[in-house]
């Protein structure tokens, strides 16, 4: 993942993806708590040199 100023591009292969995609079903279960966040750097699940990612569930919008 890469930033470009005001945008932020997310870079995968197809593994790469569909760990996002699992990740962001996860945080959309059922039971799952307001403000549970997972941090993905690049020394947590993204490539050296990647920008960091929080990924967070909020329900209060």
């Amino acid at each position: 993942m890469r930033s470009l100023g005001t945008e932020v591009v997310i870079e995968a292969n197809a593994a790469g993806l569909r760990t996002l995609a699992g990740h962001l079903l996860v945080l959309a279960g059922d039971g799952v708590p307001d403000g549970t966040h997972l941090h993905l750097e690049d020394s947590n699940g993204l490539e050296d040199g990647s920008v960091g990612l929080v990924l967070e569930r909020d329900d209060q919008e």
